[in-house]
Formats: structure tokens, sequence, C-alpha cells
């Protein structure tokens, strides 16, 4: 038997933070698929001691990067035909997205009604550069041909780094979380937000999904509960509505505070043009007004003497 890893450097391209939260809506809702996938095949797994059937965020797999993961398979064919096993995989995920994966070969062969057990290591080699906390799994049994035979869902432990793909993922999220709150804080302060309250709305929407993410990858790092659908959806939804119903509810800026303004700076245009310099050539009192004589007219006022 051989161990390869799958994961690499490729892997990160697909973390890339725009496809993620443009696309979390809809690879979310795909979970993790337990039971045969063949007709007739069934298998159980025990993954460094923890059954996968009976695994949880309070019992978790354990899987250290410096350790080989123990892995103990039986395989149940209730079927009419040998059924042939090429490999085995464990896969890692979040948020529904291939966090790491490793296949191990074992040519393992199941004639119809038998059940055979097999155990093997697997090296989980770079697993702590991948991720950290806790992570949704997946152990696969593969056929000849790459086909999928049959599927187990698994909770593990990484014993990661905060440095991982993972961690790093999720500071990306707060950094981009906070500045977008900051944003709109700071518009809200400076009364330069939309008069419409569905902008609003749509403003403070963006921060307080990031905020959903942001816990979410924090309770998993901090082995909480796992980045699994059934936990970040709930999170993603209240935070997007709870940031949703602040901008909605955000009193619009004051705008007779700046038509003031502006008709204050009008009036003393006004004023300034009317201004007129030659005021005292005109003999007259009163500023921008000119008198003169009507023609025909004679004037009245004295004249001094030659």
């Amino acid at each position: 038997m051989r161990s390869r890893r799958v994961a690499g450097g490729a892997m990160a391209l697909r973390w890339a933070v725009v496809p993620v939260l443009a696309g979390l809506a809809a690879v979310g809702l795909r979970a993790p698929v337990a039971g045969a996938v063949a007709s007739g095949v069934s298998f159980s797994a025990v993954v460094n001691g923890q059954p996968a059937v009976t695994s949880s965020d309070a019992h978790p797999a354990q899987l250290y990067p410096s350790r080989l993961a123990e892995v103990r398979i039986t395989v149940s064919n209730t079927g009419n035909s040998t059924v042939h096993i090429a490999s085995v995989r464990l896969e890692g995920q979040v948020l529904s997205l291939p966090l790491f994966s490793y296949d191990t070969a074992v040519e393992l062969a199941v004639a119809p009604g038998r059940t055979t057990s097999l155990a093997f290591p697997v090296s989980m080699s770079g697993v702590g550069s991948q991720a950290t906390g806790l992570v949704v799994a997946t152990l696969t049994l593969i056929g000849p041909n790459g086909e999928e035979v049959a599927s187990q869902p698994l909770v593990t432990d990484v014993h990661g780094s905060l440095h991982s793909l993972f961690g790093l993922f999720g500071l990306a999220v707060l950094a981009l979380t906070a500045s977008s709150l900051g944003l709109a804080l700071l518009a809200m302060a400076r009364h330069t937000l939309s008069q419409n309250r569905w902008l609003r709305a749509t403003r403070f929407l963006i921060p307080g999904f990031g905020i959903g993410l942001v816990m979410t990858f924090t309770l998993a790092a901090f082995n909480v509960f796992t980045a699994g659908p059934g936990h970040w959806l709930p999170l993603l939804v209240v935070a997007s509505a709870a940031g949703f119903a602040v901008g909605y509810l955000t009193p619009a800026p004051n705008e007779e505070e700046f038509d003031d303004y502006d008709d204050d700076v009008l009036l003393a245009q006004i004023v300034v043009v009317d201004d007129d310099p030659l005021e005292n050539e005109n003999g007259s009192g009163t500023p921008g007004v000119v008198t003169s004589a009507s023609p025909g007219v004679p004037d009245s006022r004295a004249t001094a003497a030659p």
C-alpha cells in the first residue's frame, strides 16, 4: 500500500475571496452525503480510534500533521458481483469547498455476500498548512476507474496552525469585513449615506454577511463547531439580516442643514453682487440705487452759487 498527497499549491486558487462570497449561497446547500453509492455496498470506518458514524463536534477524529492517521474500514457487499476498491480518499471541506485531500491505494476486492476489513495508515504530512480546528471530512471508496463506490462523513479536529490556508482565509475575510463596516459607519457619521432606505440596508448587509463568515471561521478554529452548512448557514442568515435591518432603520441624512447652508451662501453672493462700488457717486444714501431726474422735469435740488 502507498499513500500520496493530492492537495497542493493549486488548491489555493480555489480560495479567492470574491468567488467564495459570490457563490456561498449556491455551494453551501450541498452537504456531505452518507451511505452507499454503489448498489449493495456499505462500509464503516474508524480513524485514530474514532468511529466515523459517531464522530461529532464534541467527539472528532484527531488529525496531526506529524503523525500517521490509522484508518480501518469494513466493507460489506450484498450485491451479486465482486466489488473492487482501488483507493480510499480522505477529503476535508470548509463551506462545502475542498480544503485537503489524501488518497491511499488499497486494492481491495469484496466478493458477493462477504464483509472484509482492512487497516492502513495515511500520511497527513502538510495538513497543518491547509487547515486548523474542526473540519468536516469525508471518507470515500474509489473504484478502479475513479468512480465513487461509497462514502462516509467524518468530523475531524486538525491540529494545524493559524497561519494555514484556513486561518489566512479567515483573516482576509476579517480584514474585508472590518473595512466594509468602517466605511459604512464613517458614511453614517458624515451624513453621506443614501436617502434610499434599501440602499442603506444593502450598505450594511455586506459587513453583516462578513461578520457571519468571521464568526464561522473563528468558532471552527477554536473547536466550537465545524464550518458545515448546518452551522454557518444560520450564522450568515442571522448576521446578514441584522446588518440589513440596521441599515434600513438608520435615519436618513438631514437635508435641511445642507439646504440652509446653500441658501446662506446664495444670499451672501447676492449681497456681494448688489454692493455697487459706484454707489457714492450717485448722491443717494441707498446702496445700489441710482437716482436721476426724469427728462423734462426741472431739478428742484439747490445749486451752489457760481
